[in-house]
């Protein structure tokens, strides 16, 4: 399954990309996200991925550092398996952030995908508009 979002943030490349290197930033951006503990290329994450289920610890794992165009992660809950690959261009405006997830599902049959994908799509979204808010704001 794979799902992708993007948006254009009235900020600097460099600025963006120090600010979603930083995983220890996700609580500030993506809501289900509880903490994060770590450096380098390892991160422990708590993060609440299905309402009104127990939140779940996650490795999160950086494969991939291209300052300051691309970042890609592993993030590993024990039950589904996410890459996760940022992407950062140059704009007139500032930059185009780009998240695109490739996901390995285990918790949910094959047939509930559609609704999961939507609902994962719907959070990206969600990120995407609270990142920018917060780098604009900045």
């Amino acid at each position: 399954m794979l799902i992708e979002r993007e948006v254009e943030i009235a900020r600097p490349v460099e600025e963006v990309f120090a600010f979603v290197a930083d995983p220890r930033n996700d609580p500030r951006w993506c809501r289900k996200v509880l903490s994060v503990e770590g450096s380098g290329d390892r991160f422990a994450v708590v993060h609440k991925p299905v309402p009104l289920r127990p939140a779940r610890r996650m490795e999160m794992r950086r494969i991939a550092l291209e300052p300051p165009r691309r970042i890609e992660w592993e993030q590993d809950d024990g039950t589904d398996l996410f890459r996760v690959t940022y992407e950062l261009d140059e704009t007139p405006a500032g930059t185009l952030f780009r998240q695109r997830s490739a996901a390995e599902i285990g918790a949910v049959p094959r047939m509930v995908y559609p609704v999961w994908r939507h609902g994962i799509g719907r959070d990206l979204a969600r990120q995407m508009r609270q990142l920018k808010r917060i780098l604009e704001n900045r």
